[in-house]
């Protein structure tokens, strides 16, 4: 029934001269970038076999693989036959520890962490994450991709500029922790080695989604609210701002924007009618919870993802996109549309204190682009006030770019610009190639969410939660498993 309406939708639009005028427009605008040194940065294909066969890739698998892996069954595993698997076999403790490790703890750990961090205290996820990952090294062979190479020597900056902050003993405890919620992607990586592992953890996500969706209905319902994030002088008829389990609603608006393309697809990539129905009232459901965030770079951010993917599945439905955003001053309650409105409003007071926190970045950053100041708020704190306008006081830059720029310097912040084009690249690279539309979907759903999270990075520092940068690089790990299993799995 989609595809029928999506025929007759393109049929309809194909003879109007809007419409003709959009598609030459975007066309010339790729003819105009397709030989370009940045598009083709994104889009070109890479060696697979030369990657993994380079020497700086089977040096960091080797110190990965360094760990003995146990079968499943361990009692007849290789360790038995050493001296320690001798002196350890039959006691409980080694019972206990088999009956552990035979569980798969590690793809079972992945599962909990998915669900567990939007809900539980961050030291408790970055707990979850360190045990889970120590366990898989006992388990797993890590094979290292694209995206992996940038990522870890992004942990190594991560923790170098913790040793060289200014506030350094608690830098580092930053760096540690910030390092840990990056572990997540090699996680993710090496645990969804099959379609079946990657949809569950995918439904997992979902679900969580909608349990902090109806944490926030029940915020609503018991009026519970922060005055802080309300401007009543603007927005006088505006009560309230939901955050669910973030303490933030500019945070949970940006946990959303990952949740909201992949339930979406999911009403296309599910094949069961029950399924499809479920993530069509799930994603309605997070929808609304956005919107009850109030955060204006969530909104932009939202739409600027679904023009992303229309551009990577069927860009003749951009038309439609413009009617339904022309359509949305006449839809959407007016808190909402007053909501948008206020960006371009400079006596917004939350506009005006990042202009003035951006400013002051800016300038510190003309005395630490090379080296950084160090991870988190106490190392931005140390600095920020020898920079900062009189009254203005602030715990980051209020920017994710500015933010990473800042704090792991010149080199960090192109080795984070790595990642995220290795990660574009192999998206890109998997959409040209399959033949299987069902995935292709899929993964343009993902990579427009990352879009929409990027561009809330614009507005916000998001990695100021430790739970949405864990939520980010896990995201950006289930992406890439999607590629890989497409190609070992039928």
């Amino acid at each position: 029934m989609v595809t029928d309406i999506k025929n007759k939708c393109i049929l309809w639009m194909d003879g109007s001269l809007f419409f003709r005028g959009i598609i030459g427009f975007f066309n010339i605008l790729i003819r105009f970038f397709e030989g370009s040194f940045l598009v083709r940065l994104f889009v070109a294909d890479y060696d697979k076999d030369r990657l993994r066969h380079s020497c700086f890739v089977r040096i960091i698998e080797g110190v990965l693989n360094i760990f003995p892996k146990f079968s499943i069954p361990i009692p007849q595993s290789r360790f038995n036959t050493t001296l320690l698997g001798r002196l350890l076999q039959g006691s409980a403790l080694w019972r206990f520890f088999t009956g552990v490790m035979g569980l798969s703890l590690p793809a079972y750990g992945l599962l909990a962490v998915v669900i567990g961090a939007p809900f539980l205290p961050t030291m408790m996820v970055a707990g979850m994450i360190v045990l889970v990952f120590g366990l898989s090294l006992f388990h797993f062979n890590f094979k290292l991709d694209l995206t992996s190479m940038p990522l870890l020597l992004f942990m190594v900056i991560t923790l170098f500029s913790g040793f060289t902050s200014a506030a350094a003993s608690y830098s580092v405890l930053i760096a540690i922790l910030t390092i840990a919620m990056m572990s997540s992607y090699l996680l993710a990586k090496v645990c969804l080695t099959s379609r079946k592992r990657v949809d569950f953890v995918i439904a997992a996500f979902i679900i969580a989604a909608a349990g902090t969706a109806l944490v926030a209905f029940y915020q609503v319902y018991t009026g519970y609210m922060d005055a802080s994030w309300v401007d009543r002088n603007l927005f006088a008829a505006l009560s309230m701002r939901v955050f669910s389990t973030f303490a933030n609603p500019n945070v949970y608006g940006t946990y959303l924007l990952l949740a909201i393309p992949l339930a979406a697809v999911c009403i296309l990539y599910a094949k069961n009618i029950w399924y499809k129905l479920f993530a069509a009232g799930i994603t309605g459901l997070l929808l609304i919870a956005l919107g009850l965030t109030y955060s204006r770079g969530g909104y932009v951010a939202l739409a600027g993802a679904v023009f992303f993917f229309l551009i990577l599945i069927e860009k003749r439905l951009i038309v439609l996109f413009v009617a339904g955003v022309a359509a949305m001053p006449f839809i959407l309650p007016t808190s909402i549309i007053a909501r948008v409105v206020s960006i371009v409003n400079f006596a917004d007071s939350s506009t005006m204190y990042r202009i003035a926190i951006w400013q002051a970045s800016l300038r510190m950053l003309g005395d630490f682009w090379m080296s950084g100041i160090g991870q988190g708020a106490e190392a931005y704190n140390a600095v920020y006030p020898f920079y900062a306008f009189s009254g203005v006081t602030a715990l980051h830059s209020h920017n994710l770019y500015l933010q990473i720029f800042l704090e792991t310097g010149i080199v960090g912040f192109l080795v984070f610009l790595a990642i995220l084009a290795c990660f574009f690249r192999t998206q890109f690279s998997f959409m040209r190639h399959t033949s299987d539309q069902r995935r292709k979907l899929l993964s343009a759903a993902m990579v427009a969410a990352v879009v929409g999270f990027l561009m809330q990075g614009v507005f916000d520092h998001s990695f100021h939660n430790y739970r949405v940068m864990l939520v980010f690089y896990l995201f950006l790990g289930i992406a890439n498993c999607i590629t890989e299993v497409e190609e070992t799995d039928t």
